[in-house]
């Protein structure tokens, strides 16, 4: 269950209890002596309350893609507690407190500006469900005072959402140094264990053939075959080295050109046949079109450096308001709970929190790799 899913949940939860308070609020002897009876739309519309709460409820477990972007919601959300006012009571009516969910709601998702504005809409709203009761004792007493309630706590929801949201990014920004660091580590460990050892190599290759120009020109042939080889594979490791240092272009369209240039070329250094199938991406954040490069190689080096595989499919696709990307490996595989995760997989894993996603390795010996990781759009 990702971030979006687990925020709505918190919404539904206070509509459900809104809808149980209203029940019993309805039972009070002095809410029915509001009434000589009943309103006959009273009662369908608590059930159609019920249906709707019900319906979104679903949504977030078994639809959620069908939602999409929340903000539309707040329209039916607000247009219904309205309804519900101006039939349970006007101006008399408790259930304008069921006003301070949406706003709340919108606390939830960060979006500081908005949430002022919906707390006016609640305001407004409310004096249009009661506007019947304009010339009943005290109405503009009770307009104004719950006025003034809204405007705090919308006041108050913004100001937890602002700090909530700077606390976020610095969260994050401190996550994005420290996988830099640990970036700048690995390659360091990989220029000293790949490339130093091939450049140490090499000149030890020309030394020996130095001593053997003159007394085994046929041996010093061979040798500097070996020689070149070396080379060439440092060569390569240092171009791999450096393709990871690049900075990432941060357009749809560049990062999809620069996914497809890594795949080719390094389909072409190790020999694995790499299947690329991708959706049409939307405009992704600069720190998530990083991370899902990063992840997508870190993956194709992990199944060729650890499971030794032929052929690797890598999926990426656009899921509702999420980022999906697979990449499955035929490798030897591996028993998750006998290996301990390595840096980077650690790193992998780093990168995936510091964006509120998840990230999940499914693999068994001999049945190949699957790296799964999940981020929030």
């Amino acid at each position: 269950m990702n971030e979006w899913q687990r925020r709505q949940l918190v919404i539904v939860a206070c509509w459900w209890a809104g809808i149980a308070f209203a029940s019993l609020w309805f039972q009070f002897p002095y809410v029915k002596g509001l009434f000589q009876q009943p309103p006959p739309s009273l009662y369908p519309l608590y059930a159609f309350a019920v249906a709707y709460v019900a319906l979104r409820t679903t949504f977030i477990f078994w639809l959620p893609h069908w939602l999409g972007r929340d903000h539309w919601l707040l329209v039916p959300d607000m247009s219904l507690l309205a309804i519900g006012v101006y039939f349970t009571g006007g101006i008399q009516s408790d259930l304008y407190l069921a006003f301070f969910v949406p706003i709340v709601a919108c606390g939830l998702t960060y979006r500081v500006r908005f949430t002022m504005l919906v707390a006016f809409m609640a305001a407004s709203l409310h004096l249009l469900a009661t506007w019947h009761d304009r010339f009943e004792p005290h109405f503009w007493e009770y307009v104004a005072t719950r006025t003034f309630f809204f405007a705090i706590v919308g006041w108050l929801v913004s100001f937890i959402a602002r700090s909530e949201e700077d606390r976020r990014k610095r969260e994050a920004a401190l996550q994005q140094e420290l996988a830099v660091a640990q970036e700048r580590a690995r390659i360091a460990r990989e220029l000293h264990d790949s490339a130093g050892n091939a450049l140490v190599a090499a000149i030890q290759h020309a030394q020996l053939c130095q001593h053997l120009l003159a007394t085994a020109p046929e041996q010093a042939q061979q040798q500097l075959s070996g020689h070149i080889a070396t080379l060439r594979q440092a060569l390569d490791e240092m171009r791999e080295l450096v393709f990871h240092l690049r900075p990432v272009s941060l357009s749809p369209s560049d990062f999809v050109s620069s996914l497809h240039q890594y795949i080719a070329r390094f389909s072409q250094r190790t020999g694995v046949q790499v299947n690329l199938r991708m959706d049409e991406l939307p405009q992704l954040p600069p720190a998530m079109t990083i991370a899902s490069l990063r992840l997508i190689q870190e993956a194709l080096t992990n199944a060729v450096k650890h499971g030794k595989a032929t052929v690797v499919d890598v999926v990426l696709r656009h899921q509702g308001k999420e980022l999906v990307g697979e990449i499955r490996d035929n490798g030897v595989g591996f028993d998750p709970a006998q290996v301990q995760a390595g840096i980077g997989l650690q790193t992998m894993q780093e990168r995936v929190s510091a964006l509120g996603g998840n990230l999940t390795i499914q693999s068994e010996p001999q049945k190949g790799t699957t790296v799964k990781f999940v981020l929030p759009l």
